[in-house]
């Protein structure tokens, strides 16, 4: 059953019994995501966000994945729940296989993404902080998941579909003179397996709450694999916006908040970066808030040149910040 309706959502609360059909209910299409038709349920003092995998994502290339993923997100769910345990992510409220659903508990003390406060050109310092805490927690309790469990991550189809196949392999076909290296990227994730790793630890899918923590969303991409790749999606995504806002100082004190909480040690985070960053300007689903043609050819330039640098770099932290000016 599609649920692609304000209709066929009420009708399927009906029928699997999480609503009476005399129930006032409410229902509200949630915007932003491509890879899931995602809407929010009110019944009294009840509030749930309901969730169904797309087989094609919702953007102009032809991009599908596996409908399965959606099951793999909320089974990561409720590890993180168990692993640790002031962890803050919404509650499994119902899961559905046959029409690959679920619903959780809607976060009522988060007012926004942190994505959309810095677009709002708030520069939160606690949302840094508490960002990197909590993928250091991911990172480093992974190991307290059970062996099944980590058996079952392993299988990284999503990822591949998702991320490697929309972003490394995509690139080739419009970089072949960097196929090489990107090869080498994708081995690095794909082969050396060390933790859980998010997949899509993006400021979009973080709520802020009041006090500036955050509560991490989307686990559909999560899989267990390089840590790198978490790294890199979010200083990626940190650093795309300090240039489109012309907030490089505030957002890369951000970035430094954020890499300091986190504490781990990664390998080859700048190679890395620099794929995020083509991806986001050349792959499957391009950043929409960058439109400059000057801007993207100068991210492109930034970003090749770090795909191919295989060099060990003594201070990440003046390398990135020289290429954030660069472009100021």
């Amino acid at each position: 059953m599609k649920l692609d309706s304000l209709e066929k959502v009420k009708k399927y609360l009906i029928l699997e019994g999480l609503v009476y059909p005399e129930d006032e209910v409410q229902v509200v299409h949630l915007l932003g995501g491509v890879s899931c038709k995602v809407w929010k349920i009110t019944r009294n003092n009840d509030q749930w966000v309901l969730k169904q995998a797309l087989e094609k994502l919702d953007v102009e290339a032809d991009w599908f994945s596996d409908v399965e993923r959606i099951h793999r997100e909320h089974e990561v769910m409720h590890q993180i729940e168990r692993i640790i345990s002031d962890s803050d992510i919404p509650k499994i409220i119902h899961v559905d296989y046959k029409n690959h659903v679920y619903m959780m508990s809607f976060v009522r003390d988060a007012s926004d993404t942190w994505k959309s406060e810095m677009m709002r050109g708030i520069f939160n310092p606690e949302c840094a902080k508490s960002a990197g805490t909590l993928l250091s927690k991911i990172h480093g309790f992974s190991h307290k998941i059970d062996k099944k469990h980590q058996s079952e991550f392993k299988d990284q189809s999503y990822f591949i579909q998702l991320r490697i196949e929309a972003f490394h392999r995509f690139l080739i076909q419009k970089y072949p003179e960097i196929q090489a290296d990107i090869n080498q990227l994708i081995d690095e994730l794909t082969l050396e397996k060390t933790c859980l790793v998010h997949g899509d630890f993006s400021p979009k899918n973080m709520l802020v709450k009041a006090n500036g923590e955050i509560v991490l969303l989307d686990f559909e991409v999560a899989h267990w694999g390089n840590p790198v790749f978490d790294l890199a999606y979010c200083l990626g995504h940190l650093m795309l916006k300090a240039w489109h806002l012309h907030k490089v100082d505030e957002i890369f004190e951000l970035m430094i908040l954020f890499f300091d909480s986190y504490g781990l040690k990664v390998k080859n985070l700048i190679p890395h970066l620099g794929l995020m960053l083509l991806a986001r300007m050349d792959g499957k689903s391009p950043i929409n808030y960058i439109q400059d043609p000057k801007l993207k050819d100068q991210i492109r330039s930034i970003a090749i040149g770090w795909i191919r640098n295989r060099t060990e770099i003594a201070d990440l932290a003046e390398e990135i910040r020289v290429k954030l000016i660069l472009v100021k």
